[in-house]
Order: structure tokens, then sequence, then C-alpha cells
């Protein structure tokens, strides 16, 4: 049986992603939050679990001498972020208000440098193995500039970019990288983020007129794992939504 590790797994994407695929794959679940993931644990007896800040260099470090060395990683999947919205520049009560500079950080720290440090210190465990495996990176449809999200947008644009140099880098290694970039769907953190006016927008402009559902972003990871030709490309699942 292969092995995924999954980033991110205590959030509304992450899993929905280890429901979907724990009967198939040995699961290792990375999450910041220990008490999410004993409650994980707890439905998924069989995944293994491990509290870490991904933003911190050290106890990456210290997560890949512990648990990832020990097992033969098949399937990455840095799902691990941070939704955000602030506009680089409103103006208020008290006149303009730029951009918080902390903010910023931390969308940067969690999304993009999370992504980083993980690959980083993964990447030559699986190039000395030689053995196939496969990177899949999430974005968004934000990647592609989305009004009100300098931080949230950057991020996810870097992550398209280090996609496609890390394939050309790996390929050697019999590394495949690839990534999805979601558009609105009907999850949580999206309904949680958005209010119901700003979701109604968001799919009467929407040519399939809805959000998307979480089977069909776990079909675009199943599409990625299966088909090995697709490779340093970014599958976009946004129902047609142009931002």
């Amino acid at each position: 049986m292969k092995t995924i590790l999954l980033t991110g797994a205590c959030g509304s994407i992450g899993s929905y992603i280890v429901k979907s695929f724990y009967k198939n794959y040995n699961l290792i679940c990375i999450d910041k939050n220990k008490s999410k993931l004993n409650i994980l644990k707890k439905k998924y007896k069989k995944i293994t679990i491990s509290s870490c800040d991904l933003t911190k260099k050290n106890d990456v470090k210290n997560l890949f001498k512990n648990i990832i060395k020990k097992k033969s990683i098949d399937v990455l999947i840095n799902n691990a972020g941070v939704i955000y919205s602030e506009p680089l520049i409103k103006l208020g009560k008290k006149g303009f208000t730029c951009h918080s500079y902390k903010n910023w950080l931390k969308v940067i720290n969690t999304n993009l440098n999370s992504t980083f440090l993980i690959t980083s210190n993964i990447v030559e465990h699986l190039c000395n193995l030689r053995e196939e495996s496969l990177i899949i990176n999430v974005s968004s449809i934000s990647a592609l500039g989305n009004k009100g999200q300098s931080a949230y947008s950057a991020s996810k644009s870097a992550i398209e970019t280090l996609t496609k140099v890390w394939s050309k880098e790996l390929s050697d290694f019999n590394i495949r990288v690839s990534c999805i970039a979601p558009g609105f769907f009907n999850t949580d953190s999206t309904n949680h983020s958005l209010g119901d006016e700003h979701i109604s927008h968001i799919i009467s402009n929407t040519p399939s007129k809805r959000m998307g559902e979480y089977d069909e972003f776990i079909n675009g990871i199943k599409f990625i794992i299966q088909n090995k030709f697709f490779n340093g490309k970014i599958l976009r699942l946004d129902g047609g939504l142009v931002i």
C-alpha cells in the first residue's frame, strides 16, 4: 500500500482528503492543531499523525527525522494554508490604512514558506530512493490575482511557479510535481470567510452557476495521481470562473 503525506490534514479540505484516501493509502497526517489531530485519529485509526508548525524550520527538521525518514513517501500533498483577505490600502474613519505587514508575513509563512520547508526536507529522501513519487501543491484561483487578497494571491502564485521549477529540477529523479488550483468550493473555510452576498455574487459570475463540491476536488487529486503524464502543470477546477 502506497503512502501519502498530507499537510493541513485537519482543515475542511484536508479532512476530506483523509476520508477519501485512508482506505487505500497509508496516510501520514500533519497539522499544528493537536486536539483536531487526535479527533482525526480516533475517527481513522490507521492513520499516522504528527503535530508540527510547518513555518518553523527546526520543527520541520525534527518532523522529518522522527517520522518521514522512517517511511517511503509516494505522494506529498502540500495542503497546509490559510485563506486571508485584506486590501493593499483602505479608507476608514481615521484615513487610509495600508495592508498589515504582520498579516502579510503570516500568510506568506503559512502558505508559501511551509510548502518550501516541508518539500525541501523530503526531497533529498525521495531523490535517494530513486522511486517513482509525486508532489502535489494546492494553489487557488486567487493565484491569478484576486482583488483584496494581496498576500494570499502572491503566496498561491508563487506556489504555482515553484511547481513548474521543481518539476524541471526533479524529473531526473523520477519525481513528478503538479498543482491543483480550486476555485470557490462549498467548504467550511469558504463559507466562514465569505458572506452570503459575496457567495451569491461568485455563483452568478461562474459559468457553472454553482460552487465546487468536495468530491470534485478529490477527483482532481485522483486524476493527478493516476495520470503520470501530468507534470509541471496546474489543474484548475473553477467552474469556468475568471477573476
